[in-house]
């Protein structure tokens, strides 16, 4: 079965923003994933990420990447992240993730399920896909302030 697109929808109904300034929180709210993800290791509520298993740990694909068991920032090939985009935007909403029927967007839907290929497990869950309101209040204030 092929996996459901992952995507947020981020509300911006508050605040009364520009095309540029919308395209331009798009662009921060990708990178602020990307770095929580990537240098801080947590999902969008704050929450670090599940352990790698052990499995996982002694897997080729481990070794041959250069993991690090206690960096967990979901970058084996760094393909995933770079695929996450802004898919749209409205004057109420932004909407960022992955195209559909993809591979990063099934490698995403892994994380964000726990599921890498089978039923998902919420234990394992590494759901990165997201912005918390604190997070969005400061990238608005940045946005507005340019």
């Amino acid at each position: 079965m092929a996996a459901k697109q992952q995507k947020t929808k981020i509300d911006i109904s508050d605040y009364e923003l520009t095309k540029d300034q919308r395209d331009k929180l798009g662009e921060l709210i990708i990178e602020r994933i990307y770095e929580r993800t990537t240098v801080e290791n947590k999902s969008y509520t704050g929450r670090s990420f599940p352990k790698y298993s052990e499995s996982y740990k002694k897997s080729l694909d481990f070794k041959v990447a250069g993991k690090s068991a206690s960096d967990i920032n979901l970058e084996l090939s760094g393909d995933m992240l770079a695929a996450l985009r802004v898919l749209s935007d409205s004057k109420n909403q932004i909407t960022v993730g992955f195209d559909a029927d993809t591979d990063e967007n099934a490698r995403a839907e892994g994380n964000i399920l726990g599921s890498y290929g089978g039923a998902p497990n919420p234990k394992k869950a590494r759901d990165f896909l997201g912005i918390n309101s604190t997070e969005l209040k400061k990238l608005v204030q940045r946005v507005k302030r340019d």
